[in-house]
Parts: C-alpha cells; sequence; structure tokens
C-alpha cells in the first residue's frame, strides 16, 4: 500500500469520527431554550407542601414542540413517581406525591408549562420545627428563574440558606444566576416556645 492511500484512508476515518460525533453531540441536545422557570413552594407544619412550577419553553421547531408536548403529557405523572422515589432515597426521607395536575399552554411563541402537585413528607418535622431542607440537591439555572417559598402565616422563621433575594413576612423570595442548593428553611408555629 502506498503511503497517500494511508493518509486518505486516516483521513476518511477521520471525518467519519468527527461527523458521528457532531451527530450524536447535537442529537443529545434539548430541542428548546429554557426561557423562565419559576417555582412555588407552599408548606405546611405536617411537612407537606404543595409545590407549582412553571417553565416557559422555546422551541425554533414547531413540530419538535409538539413531539415534546405528546412526550411530556405521557411520561410526566409516571416519571413523577420514579423522581420523588430517588430523591426520597438521596434526602432519607419519603416524599410521595399526590394530586399531581399538568397543563401547557402556547403564550406568545412560548410553550408554558405548568405542574402542580401535592408533597406529603417534602419536609422533616422534629420537635416542631420544620425543615425543608433537601441533603445535595441543587436546582439549576437557566434562563429567568425565581424560587418562593412560602411558610404559615403564623410560622416563626429560623433559618434560611441560602439567603433570600427577598424575604417578607412569611414569603421567602430567591432569584438567582447560577445553581443553588435547594432552599433549606426552618420554621416552627409561633405560639410555641
Amino acid at each position: 500500500m502506498s503511503t497517500k492511500f494511508i493518509y486518505l484512508i486516516l483521513v476518511v476515518m477521520l471525518v467519519f469520527m468527527v461527523v458521528e460525533f457532531l451527530f450524536v453531540t447535537i442529537g443529545r441536545r434539548a430541542p428548546f431554550e429554557i426561557v423562565y422557570y419559576r417555582s412555588n413552594l407552599e408548606y405546611d407544619y405536617d411537612g407537606n407542601a404543595t409545590f407549582t412550577t412553571v417553565v416557559g419553553l422555546y422551541f425554533k421547531d414547531e413540530r419538535k414542540r409538539e413531539e415534546y408536548k405528546n412526550a411530556y403529557l405521557e411520561a410526566s405523572k409516571e416519571g413523577l413517581g420514579k423522581y420523588f422515589q430517588d430523591i426520597s432515597k438521596q434526602v432519607g426521607r419519603e416524599i410521595v406525591p399526590y394530586d399531581y395536575t399538568v397543563k401547557m399552554e402556547e403564550k406568545g411563541g412560548v410553550l408554558e408549562v405548568t405542574e402542580k402537585t401535592f408533597l406529603k413528607g417534602a419536609a422533616e418535622v422534629k420537635d416542631g420545627v420544620v425543615d425543608t431542607g433537601m441533603g445535595n440537591l441543587t436546582i439549576g439555572m437557566s434562563g429567568e428563574t425565581e424560587i418562593v417559598v412560602k411558610i404559615p402565616e403564623d410560622a416563626v422563621l429560623i433559618s434560611a440558606v441560602p439567603t433570600p433575594t427577598v424575604l417578607e413576612g412569611n414569603v421567602l423570595v430567591w432569584r438567582p444566576k447560577e445553581s443553588i442548593p435547594f432552599p433549606k428553611v426552618t420554621f416552627r408555629k409561633g405560639s410555641e416556645r
């Protein structure tokens, strides 16, 4: 074999590997951009909470948007149970989702997905103190992000980590620019000493 022929084979193989790499990388990329993410977490004294999450997704390809909507509606309820089983193992307590609803609507070219679920065991309760911490769980940031934690109106706030952007009465708000730990808010009933 001539040296020219070997170089040609190497070039063809290299081009093939680069094309395959690009195809795999592009194929794994999400078909949307996250425009905004808002999560409202409302806790009670029993360690239960209602989580309402609103995510705005922008799709360049309308066909991909429709495929996503159909696949999401089929998989979301099934995936929710599995997701919270995994989270339960990570945080060391059982978190069980109930009353799950999902709604999708188009708003100015953005697909808005709203999920609402009641979670039993969302927080740990010990000696009357409610702790919303979720261990090492973090919230990754994309787009405009807002996380709101609401505690009962008569609750006494003990601590909040990380420090909220806004604290007004029983409402704590984070507007992070990067990933943060899941908010660890501790509180108790106001009448207890």
